[in-house]
C-alpha cells in the first residue's frame, strides 16, 4: 500500500515552484501546504511567515513562527526543501527527521550550488558578470553547507541539468531534475501574425541583472542589426510588476533569455508559452541528463554568434508563428505545472517511500 502522503513546501519560492507543487499536489488528491519566508514578490503560496512591526509585534510573530514551525515538524511526514533552506536556521533541525520517520527532499535552484570558479572558467566571463565577484567565499559556503546537508537527504534533485553538474564540482551527486514549472492554465498562447517588410520587429530582453544576463551583448548585436539596415527595435524590460511583464511578452516579436550561462530559465518558459520565438544560450554539455533535447525550440545563441542568429531569424520572419506553436506544445509537455508535478508524485512514491 502506498505511503499517505502528506507534503510540506517551503521556505524558498523561487520561480513559485513551493506555491505550485503544493497546489497542484492537492488538485491531484494529495496533502500539501507550501509556506515561505518573506516574499517581496508575493508569488503564490498557501502561507508567507509573519515579520516586521514594532517591538511587541516582532515578539509576538517570531513566537508565532516558530511554534507554527514546529506543529509543521509534527504534521507532514514528506519535506520538500528548497535553495538549502529547511524548517530552522542554519539546518539545525536536519538530524531529526530521520528519528521520526519523516523524508527530506532538497531542490537545488540556482546559486545553492552553482559553482562560480567553474563557471567563470568554462564561460570566460568577463570581471562585470555577477559571478566573477566573491568566487572563492561563494563556493567555500556552498562545499560547506552541501557537506553539511548531504547526510541527512533522502533524495536530491535540481531544476536544471546545469546543476547535476556544478554539484560534481563539490564531489556530489544529484538524484533526478525536475524541470522548472509553470502554470500554463493562468497563460494564454497569442499566436504571432507575420509582419511586412517595413513593420519594425520588436526584440524583448528582461534582464534581473544586466551583468547576468549579458545585456550588452545583446545591445551590441540589435545596433549592428539597425546599422545593417533591419527593422528592429530593442526594448529592455526592467523593474516590471510580473503582470507588466506578461504585457510586454505579448506585445514582443522575439525574446532573448541569458547569453552567459548555459540554459534558459522562468522568463524564457513564460515567453515560449506565450508564443514567442525564444533565444538563450544553451550549453550541449548538458543534454546528456535530459532525455528531450532535441525538442527544445529555442534559438541557440551566445555572446560570439548573436548577431549571426538573429539576423537568420529576421530573414525568415514566416517561421515566427511556426516555433511560437512548437515554443508552446514544448512547454506543455516538459514544465506544465500538472505534468511535472506527476513526475514529483512518482519519485515521492516510488524513490523516497518505497
Amino acid at each position: 500500500m502506498a505511503k499517505k502522503l502528506k507534503v510540506f513546501h517551503g521556505l524558498v519560492n523561487y520561480g513559485t515552484q513551493a506555491g505550485l507543487f503544493a497546489k497542484e499536489l492537492r488538485n491531484q488528491g494529495i496533502i500539501a501546504i507550501s509556506v515561505v519566508s518573506r516574499d517581496l514578490s508575493k508569488r503564490q503560496a498557501d502561507i508567507e511567515l509573519l515579520y516586521g512591526g514594532n517591538f511587541t509585534q516582532k515578539i509576538f510573530r517570531h513566537s508565532w513562527n516558530r511554534l507554527r514551525r514546529f506543529y509543521w515538524f509534527f504534521r507532514y511526514n514528506t519535506f520538500h526543501f528548497y535553495f538549502g533552506q529547511t524548517l530552522f536556521r542554519n539546518q539545525r533541525d536536519l538530524p531529526f527527521y530521520k528519528l521520526l520517520g519523516k523524508k527530506i527532499v532538497m531542490e537545488y535552484l540556482g546559486n545553492d550550488i552553482r559553482n562560480y570558479k567553474t563557471l567563470v572558467s568554462r564561460y570566460n566571463l568577463p570581471e562585470t558578470h555577477d559571478y566573477f565577484q566573491n568566487q572563492e567565499e561563494h563556493d567555500k559556503k556552498i562545499a560547506g553547507r552541501i557537506d553539511n546537508e548531504k547526510k541527512y537527504l533522502n533524495y536530491k534533485i535540481c531544476c536544471l541539468p546545469t546543476h547535476i553538474d556544478f554539484a560534481k564540482t563539490y564531489n556530489y551527486e544529484i538524484d533526478d531534475i525536475l524541470p522548472l514549472a509553470i502554470d500554463l492554465e493562468k497563460i494564454k498562447f497569442y499566436p504571432l501574425v507575420p509582419k511586412d517588410k517595413k513593420e519594425k520587429i520588436i526584440i524583448l530582453h528582461a534582464p534581473t541583472s544586466r551583468g547576468f544576463k549579458g545585456t550588452l551583448y545583446v545591445q551590441m548585436a540589435i545596433k549592428r542589426l539597425i546599422d545593417e539596415g533591419y527593422p528592429v527595435i530593442l526594448k529592455i524590460a526592467e523593474g516590471l510588476t510580473h503582470t507588466e511583464l506578461f504585457d510586454e511578452y505579448k506585445k514582443c516579436d522575439i525574446f532573448i533569455d541569458q547569453i552567459s550561462v548555459g540554459w534558459y530559465g522562468t522568463a524564457a518558459l513564460e515567453a515560449m508559452a506565450v508564443g514567442r520565438p525564444t533565444c538563450a544560450y544553451i550549453d550541449e554539455r548538458y543534454f546528456q541528463y535530459i532525455d528531450y533535447a532535441n525538442e527544445i525550440p529555442i534559438i541557440n545563441i551566445n555572446k560570439d554568434n548573436i548577431t549571426e542568429k538573429l539576423r537568420n531569424l529576421l530573414q525568415n520572419k514566416k517561421t515566427f508563428p511556426i516555433i511560437g506553436e512548437k515554443s508552446r506544445k514544448f512547454i506543455k509537455k516538459h514544465h506544465d505545472v500538472v505534468n511535472v508535478t506527476k513526475k514529483l508524485i512518482d519519485i515521492y512514491q516510488n524513490k523516497l517511500w518505497n
